[in-house]
């Protein structure tokens, strides 16, 4: 079944459109290349930093164009160049990238920074921390950028919603502010658009030269900030709080895919699980979690649930839902374990894992994206990615609008910026945050 819904204003919610690459990585001698080439040269920039399988890129597509990506892991780099050519992709280590290798001419650069370290998994070490710390490395190629008055006029940082507690929102935002920038943030759920509980934090900062009041609301608006945003902004100190915008983005009416539209056809799954593994998947639950079991027997129909299996209080449970709406789709490196579908039909309990495309749909990948062959690496590609409409919907209402008021020209040509006195400790104290006080291993500046 090819994966696909519908939006209220008639755009598809899951790839709006969009195609994977289909000639060759360089090829550019076909006229579907050329007259690419052509759409895309009146598209604004950007610059996609820890690009992973690509799907900020999949989702930017049809309206930016990418001129640079960066991630250090080599299968998710053969995933992005198998679905877009790639030519403008660099596997490196982001601590060893240096602010001239950048291409002139971005009007936005797109950091979706690693998350562990923020997450409870990581035990919130925050921008501390070995790879979240990595934020500090970007900002420094951005810092380097505006000395040399080539900075792109928006920054978009993506993360976990874990980025709010503790000094690392302040700290980040601090350093935006050091390099000129207004700034604000969205808490975005992708189960606005899919069937995955997803929330995600949008941190966009734009030139604070720039007229964005058409953008902004005078306070917070829901459901784009939950207590703990507006919690994190009350504790800015008054100099930061004066850059702060809420940004305004209306809420989508967007048709959720049904499970039936996300769930492969029995035919195309490779195993499910013996009945002697189902009954110790059951055998972890709680009573309360077994009651949603023997609820669902009693229904006719089918009825799809997902799995987790988690710690509570030292001991491994396995937790199910039936509303409807996934887990997020994490990874075993981001703290979790695969998740699980289990069906209840007739009475009857079926369980298997995820397949890896159906972590892509739950992720509104289309069924025309190339995955890995292999189940892990698939997996791992999607599970680390954004999901794809929530990004699609954020540059529609707020980042291609603000991309419109940035002055026409590359910023190449613009005079270098003095950094802003209030935060001209930024620098030191980006190596007081940075774990290494230098380049962190090569394992460790992936979005992974």
């Amino acid at each position: 079944m090819s994966f696909s819904g519908r939006t209220a204003d008639g755009q598809d919610a899951c790839c709006c459109g969009l195609r994977p690459w289909n000639g060759r990585a360089g090829d550019t001698s076909t006229p579907e290349y050329n007259q690419v080439s052509r759409l895309a040269s009146m598209m604004p920039k950007f610059y996609d930093f820890f690009a992973g399988a690509g799907l900020v890129t999949l989702a930017l597509q049809d309206s930016w164009q990418c001129i640079w990506a960066n991630d250090i892991d080599a299968k998710k780099e053969l995933v992005y160049r198998q679905n877009f050519g790639g030519g403008w992709f660099v596997r490196k280590n982001i601590a060893e990238v240096e602010a001239d290798e950048l291409p002139d001419g971005a009007q936005m650069a797109w950091a979706s920074f690693p998350c562990q370290d923020l997450s409870l998994a990581g035990w919130r070490r925050g921008l501390s921390g070995e790879r979240s710390g990595t934020f500090w490395h970007f900002w420094r190629l951005m810092n380097e950028r505006r000395q040399r008055g080539a900075k792109p006029p928006i920054l978009v940082l993506e993360n976990v919603v874990g980025l709010l507690y503790g000094d690392s929102f302040t700290a980040l935002c601090e350093g935006l502010a050091a390099l000129g920038m207004q700034f604000g943030a969205l808490v975005i759920d992708a189960r606005h658009f899919l069937p995955q509980s997803r929330p995600r934090v949008f941190i966009v900062a734009a030139d604070a030269d720039l007229d964005v009041g058409r953008f902004c609301s005078p306070a917070p608006e829901a459901p784009w900030t939950p207590p703990a945003l507006t919690k994190a902004v009350n504790r800015f100190p008054p100099e930061l709080s004066e850059l702060w915008r809420w940004w305004t983005m209306p809420i989508p009416n967007a048709v959720r895919p049904p499970l039936d539209a996300i769930l492969e056809a029995d035919a195309h799954v490779d195993r499910w699980h013996t009945a002697e593994e189902t009954e110790h998947i059951l055998s972890l639950m709680s009573e309360s979690h077994l009651a949603k079991i023997n609820a669902a027997r009693q229904l006719r129909g089918r009825h799809i649930g997902f799995l987790y299996r988690r710690i509570r209080q030292g001991v491994q449970r396995a937790e199910v839902r039936f509303d409807g709406v996934a887990g997020c789709l994490r990874t075993p490196q981001g703290g979790s374990s695969r998740q699980t579908i289990l069906i209840v039909e007739n009475g009857q309990v079926r369980t298997r894992l995820l397949t890896p495309r159906e972590a892509a749909r739950l992720m509104g990948v289309p069924d025309t994206f190339v995955l890995p062959p292999r189940y892990s690496d698939a997996y791992r590609a999607m599970g680390d990615g954004v999901a794809v409409p929530v990004v699609k919907w954020l540059s529609r209402h707020l980042l291609a609008p603000l991309a419109r008021v940035c002055p026409a020209g590359s910023p190449a040509g613009v005079e270098s910026q003095q950094m802003v006195p209030a935060f001209s400790h930024a620098p030191s104290r980006a190596m007081h945050w940075s774990p290494t006080h230098g380049k962190p291993s090569a394992d460790r500046t992936s979005r992974a």
